[in-house]
């Protein structure tokens, strides 16, 4: 399987990009693993990442759109638009840009860089410098009163260190599941925070879930994939939900439209140039409902 990190991110990433022969859902339970093969998975899983997160390819770029919905347990809906690019699915450089309210015309574009050390820079609608955010700061939700953070796209856990807990299904779909005990800097800004768990589909080691346990070992907060959606001989993720226990709610992050197969240039992932718009004609986008 191919990989892309939108859920916007290496979430989105890993799962957006699936071969057309692939068939949902699958029937079974996945193998319980030695802990020296769970090991191996989990090593191979990082460095495919590694891997995708460099060089260039032609007429393999996408740009989505997508739609923010949060639904709290009381209270009105909220809705927000925004859009997820890259030069190629698997890449470890992707934007995300969102629409502006009725005072700031302009969107603010996010710039997420995968891997090892990752980095995420923002700009704000009407500048033109990017500012880096810092890890901590990347907690913080992407939209004021919604669920989804920069965390949640960026996944730093996939490179802490992994221990493997048991396999099962997990979104109809034989997985195996592995915990990354938060460091020191998660619990200094989220105590409550103890581990983040991430269930890799057992054939095609694409994320299916992750969920952050608190001290009971609950899940405070999780990441499930609700569908996919065929787009010519591409799977892609349409539907994933955040959903945090202790408000109740829901943000479900939806891929409206898609268009493939772009050229958008290498420049455009680049800090530097994160103010420019990524413009793709729109009659390009094939909607996903």
């Amino acid at each position: 399987m191919g990989n892309l990190i939108l859920f916007c991110s290496l979430f989105v990433s890993t799962v957006l990009n699936l071969e057309s022969s692939v068939r949902f859902p699958a029937r079974g339970f996945a193998k319980v693993l030695t802990e020296a093969s769970a090991q191996k998975r989990l090593s191979a899983y990082r460095s495919s990442l590694l891997d995708e997160a460099n060089g260039s390819r032609y007429h393999e770029g996408y740009s989505m759109q997508f739609q923010l919905r949060h639904m709290p347990r009381r209270g009105n809906e909220t809705v927000k638009i925004g859009f997820l690019s890259g030069t190629f699915m698997g890449c470890g450089a992707s934007r995300i840009s969102l629409a502006g309210n009725t005072k700031e015309k302009s969107p603010t574009h996010y710039l997420l860089l995968n891997g090892q050390n990752p980095k995420l820079w923002k700009c704000m609608a009407g500048n033109s410098t990017a500012q880096l955010i810092s890890l901590e700061d990347s907690l913080e939700p992407l939209v004021e009163g919604m669920n989804q953070t920069s965390f949640d796209l960026l996944m730093p856990f996939v490179f802490w260190d992994g221990k493997y807990v048991h396999s099962g299904k997990v979104a109809g779909r034989p997985a195996h599941i592995f915990a990354f005990p938060c460091p020191p800097w998660v619990n200094k800004r989220k105590p409550d925070w103890q581990s983040v768990t991430l269930a890799l589909d057992d054939a095609y080691d694409a994320p299916l879930r992750v969920e952050v346990l608190g001290k009971s070992q609950i899940a405070v907060r999780s990441l499930i994939l609700r569908s996919f959606k065929k787009i010519g001989d591409q799977w892609i993720v349409k539907e994933i939900d955040c959903r945090d226990r202790k408000s109740r709610s829901v943000t479900r992050m939806k891929i409206t439209s898609a268009a493939l197969g772009l050229d958008l240039d290498e420049s455009l992932f680049l800090s530097l140039n994160l103010a420019q718009p990524i413009q793709v004609d729109p009659e390009l986008y094939l909607p996903t409902d």
